[in-house]
């Protein structure tokens, strides 16, 4: 093999890696790779690879996972076994949200079109969850009282991440309440995080009745 033949393989072997980072190959290679421009194989070929840069985006950045802010402390209203209040609580859970962020809202798939971020026609007596904390493998329940309205409650349970673990709806005669126990085996509820509970309540011809949500904490006490 000549001078001339052992230089050109290696540069082709540098060229390699460069196109490796140019489509994303090796994500733990930084971006800028050294190389000799002085010889004419790398003088031809390397123009080529950084016309290709703009359509493999070489160093894009994975996005953070978006998650959710759950309060102050541990970020949760805290009631006994008797659904009695125990000090003080997040006061933002378990009452009326105001408007949503655009991934609050994609997890709703209403069976008619609701405006979630529309006025609500209100009318709920009151709303809790108790116990909270809730024991890991334990029961918890949401309390609903009187709606003046009958409606349809969608119960959306999601992660930290917004992962939905469950999804589920209830109809509501007008003035009557709603009381939904719920199980938190540690298979799908891991002990020591905390959960959100979205809900939103609706009428048939899609009028926002209310909306908001509560977190829990899963917790050995």
């Amino acid at each position: 093999m000549t001078g001339k033949q052992e230089k050109d393989n290696v540069e082709a072997k540098k060229l390699h890696i460069l196109a490796e980072v140019v489509a994303g190959g090796i994500g733990s290679l930084p971006c800028t790779v050294f190389y000799d421009a002085s010889t004419p194989f790398m003088r031809k070929t390397i123009p080529l690879l950084f016309l290709l840069l703009p359509l493999t985006g070489a160093c894009k950045k994975d996005t953070p996972a978006a998650t959710i802010d759950f309060g102050p402390g541990e970020g949760i209203f805290y009631r006994d076994r008797q659904n009695y209040p125990m000090g003080k609580g997040d006061a933002s859970d378990w009452v009326s949200d105001g408007q949503w962020q655009a991934q609050e809202k994609s997890l709703f798939s209403l069976d008619v079109p609701v405006n979630l971020d529309g006025p609500q026609a209100g009318g709920i007596s009151y709303l809790s969850y108790f116990p909270n904390p809730v024991a890991p493998g334990g029961k918890g329940n949401f309390n609903l009282g009187n709606s003046l309205h009958g409606a349809t409650a969608n119960l959306i349970w999601v992660n930290k991440n917004y992962k939905i673990i469950s999804n589920r709806k209830f109809p509501i005669a007008a003035g009557s309440g709603l009381v939904v126990q719920d199980s938190f085996p540690e298979s799908t509820f891991p002990r020591e995080h905390k959960y959100r509970l979205y809900y939103v309540l609706y009428k048939p011809d899609g009028t926002l009745v209310y909306k908001g949500h509560g977190d829990v904490f899963v917790h050995q006490q």
